[in-house]
């Protein structure tokens, strides 16, 4: 038999949906879980940065409160998902950002993805991590379309017009 009571909202992360104990406290304590994991274990650090971006980009609250931090993630995820995370797209994100200043935050979408971290945490091993955080940011990445133009065009630049598709 299922429980037809809905979730409380406070076992909900207003930021990314999830259901989980402790709202929004309770979503950071998981990432947080995860990503000490992913600094001891070599097999989880594989698709840490392409986690961070996914996760902070369903947390812009948080993490993209600056219109730099909503830039870097959201090329970072990017780069990621259509450069599978090329260490050379990688390292010129934060550097062509350092010294602007006539940059936008754009307005995020409202639903950033159906997947959550719960989902990742619940991986039984390393190779099934990193496929459900590819599949993870593949579905934030879709939730923000109407961004890919901006991410594209700032990652272009920042690579001086060098991006290979």
């Amino acid at each position: 038999m299922t429980d037809p009571s809905p979730i409380p909202i406070e076992d909900r992360c207003p930021e990314c949906g999830g259901a989980i104990a402790g709202g929004r406290a309770g979503c950071q304590a998981l990432w947080d879980e995860l990503m000490a994991r992913a600094t001891s274990d070599l097999r989880d650090r594989a698709v840490y940065r392409l986690a961070f971006d996914t996760y902070c980009m369903q947390h812009v609250e948080t993490y993209g409160v600056s219109a730099k931090s909503y830039a870097a993630h959201l090329m970072g995820l990017c780069c990621g998902v259509e450069h599978d995370g090329r260490p050379a797209v990688y390292d010129v994100i934060h550097r062509s950002l350092n010294g602007r200043s006539a940059l936008e935050r754009p307005a995020a979408p409202v639903t950033r993805g159906t997947i959550t971290l719960l989902a990742i945490a619940s991986a039984p091993d390393p190779d099934e991590h990193a496929r459900r955080v590819r599949a993870w940011a593949l579905d934030v990445w879709s939730a923000y379309v109407e961004q890919h133009p901006l991410a594209r065009t700032l990652l272009d630049a920042a690579l001086g017009g060098r991006i290979a598709r």
